[in-house]
């Protein structure tokens, strides 16, 4: 679908400017008819100069208007836009008239006096309705079939993961079998790997459920990003440094499920892997009015070194997945002094509460998605 602003666009109300000056300077052509001193279309090729300064000056000065109404504020509400109409419209007429009527003094051409400019008034408002209207529903035509094409492509994207978690199931649910059974057989002065025998059978069990419903709360993506990282510094020692900041009043609210790790996954390996001296990955979730703000961030290569800079498969499907959710982009900066920092916001859907998440051995072994 053709953007605003395309050369299509353009040429559709440049057209619906030219078909109104047109009609205007016809009518008016044809009411002045009795009392005009020469013929019809002579009187109406006379008239053309002053009805094209006109609606020329009236497309000029709707320009400003509509990039505010549909660039700069096209995150407004249909109904808050439409009410600033009650500022811009008598602005847009005394202005239009000022400078339409000081130009046609200064050239002679003709206009309206006295108690005629009250039709310039109504003619004018009556235009700033009509074109004004039109881009609201087009505007509103065009977000209905964007967001249908986005529906379509969830559906088809549902099914396509349905699927493939149909033919995954049986693989994680044996393995979070076995690997309970083997952590069991492990003998008491092995705790630690009784521990990460239990965390990557938790990361199965969650893989698993998450193939099965749509939402997580933020705790249980949460839980589930630290027993990952639990595994991975296993094998990186203290060169994974991790941190994490997020509020307790989030972490009721949902998520899609396997949102976060990903990105996390994509910061370990290909910031942090190659580092002699390794980095820090910090994951920040907090409330802004209406949106979770969720920021991950690393100390790794950064993106002039690494893959990190969008090609990788986590940035690339977790990419895709809020564009087709819920239209946000996933933002890619490079973090001071180095490093990457990934950027995204989604709409808040759950409970509210107040202190701050602190990881302890508690939170690790909560169980994942509980009700």
């Amino acid at each position: 679908m053709n953007k605003p602003g395309s050369p299509r666009h353009l040429l559709l109300v440049l057209s619906m400017y030219v078909i109104a000056a047109l009609f205007y300077g016809g009518v008016l052509s044809i009411s002045q008819r009795e009392w005009a001193k020469v013929s019809l279309p002579d009187y109406f090729i006379g008239e053309l100069p002053r009805v094209f300064l006109d609606y020329g000056l009236k497309l000029l000065f709707t320009i400003p208007i509509w990039y505010l109404l549909f660039v700069r504020l096209r995150h407004w509400s249909l109904v808050r836009r439409v009410s600033l109409h009650i500022i811009l419209l008598p602005l847009f007429i005394v202005i239009w008239q000022s400078v339409y009527y000081a130009i046609s003094d200064a050239v002679d051409i003709g206009r309206l006096r006295d108690s005629g400019q009250v039709w310039d008034t109504y003619i004018g408002t009556l235009f700033y309705l009509v074109q004004f209207g039109i881009f609201h529903a087009y505007a509103y035509y065009r977000d209905l079939q964007q967001q249908r094409i986005r529906e379509i492509q969830l559906r088809e994207l549902a099914v396509k993961s349905e699927l493939t978690a149909l033919k995954a199931q049986l693989n994680p649910h044996f393995l979070y079998n076995v690997f309970n059974t083997i952590s069991a057989s492990v003998p008491p002065a092995q705790e630690r790997t009784r521990e990460l025998l239990a965390d990557l059978a938790d990361l199965f069990r969650y893989q698993l459920q998450a193939s099965r419903t749509d939402e997580a709360t933020v705790r249980d993506e949460i839980n589930f990003v630290q027993k990952y990282l639990d595994l991975e510094k296993a094998r990186f020692g203290d060169r994974l440094r991790v941190q994490f900041n997020v509020a307790d009043e989030v972490l009721d609210c949902l998520l899609p499920p396997m949102l976060l790790q990903p990105l996390v996954e994509n910061s370990v390996r290909h910031g942090i892997s190659s580092r002699i001296d390794g980095g820090e990955v910090h994951v920040s979730i907090h409330r802004q009015q209406d949106e979770l703000r969720i920021e991950i961030a690393d100390t790794g290569v950064g993106m002039n070194n690494s893959t990190e800079t969008g090609n990788g498969v986590g940035l690339t499907n977790t990419r895709l997945r809020l564009e087709k959710m819920y239209g946000t982009e996933l933002v890619i900066t490079e973090n001071q002094p180095h490093g990457v920092v990934v950027r995204f916001a989604v709409p808040v859907k759950g409970k509210a509460g107040t202190q701050r998440y602190k990881e302890t051995k508690e939170t690790r072994r909560e169980p994942l998605f509980t009700s």
